[in-house]
């Protein structure tokens, strides 16, 4: 049964007639998780974000797909206007999964609480170097059942990780030479050089990680330049008004997307 009907979210009420078995975050979804003893999907976004509105209807609106998350999951659904809180706990586990972050974001919990598995959008069909969305529950509902003890550790190790980064924020501990040398070379490994920026469509603005390069040594800058050139040359760049736009649908920095 859908349990949005009675939300006060004008988010969640977009969703209330989806096939889904949609619960808002409260104590009867999570202690049903636990009873039942099934993982959660966590889905959350907000009413004007373009592509939370193209998943529901891909995904939550489709029967099929509708019927593999009631099988094997508890599903809930969230408002990050209405929680911000929620939302900025499970955003860092997607960050640090994935090194990037967005709406609509897609976490797989344990029925603790503790994420192992997390991204933004999902398609219907493989594409865009992701799995398909019915792919990747049944995926995680198979581990559920037969490799639970990689999913205990996956979610034990996230959760320490954040953890650990959390006490550093609040310590007043300095990053080390070495975790900052560290950082900067990931961020180069990874970087696109082909189309610039870093990860794959919808491509957002890495305004951090191109401002913490270009503070690096010169070495480090021709790749927060290169992407500023790609930005600057796309249709993601505001050449009226200036500035840029939230996020590129498209690899090429091309067809920018509003909110």
């Amino acid at each position: 049964m859908n349990l949005l009907k009675n939300s006060t979210s004008p988010y969640l009420l977009q969703h209330a007639d989806n096939p889904v078995h949609w619960h808002e975050w409260d104590d009867e979804a999570l202690t049903k998780a636990r009873v039942e003893d099934k993982p959660i999907f966590l889905s959350i976004g907000y009413s004007a974000c373009h592509w939370c509105h193209v998943m529901a209807h891909e995904s939550f609106e489709n029967e099929a797909t509708a019927a593999i998350m009631n099988e094997h999951f508890i599903n809930i659904k969230v408002d990050r206007e209405e929680r911000p809180d929620i939302d900025s706990i499970y955003m860092k586990a997607v960050v640090a999964l994935t090194r990037q972050g967005g709406w609509p974001m897609s976490v797989f919990l344990t029925p603790d609480l503790r994420p192992f598995y997390g991204g933004t959008y999902f398609p219907p069909e493989p594409r865009y170097k992701m799995p398909a969305f019915p792919q990747l529950l049944l995926g995680i509902a198979a581990s559920w059942q037969d490799d639970r003890e990689n999913i205990d550790l996956a979610g034990a190790q996230l959760t320490t990780q954040l953890q650990t980064e959390a006490s550093m924020a609040t310590s007043g501990k300095r990053v080390s030479k070495e975790q900052v040398e560290n950082a900067a070379k990931r961020l180069t490994e990874t970087y696109d050089w082909q189309h610039g920026g870093w990860g794959a469509a919808p491509k957002f603005p890495q305004a951090m990680a191109i401002e913490f390069l270009l503070r690096k040594a010169s070495t480090q800058k021709s790749a927060p330049l290169h992407a500023l050139d790609a930005m600057s040359r796309g249709g993601i760049y505001d050449v009226v008004g200036g500035g840029f736009a939230r996020y590129s649908t498209d690899n090429d920095w091309l067809v920018p997307h509003f909110d």
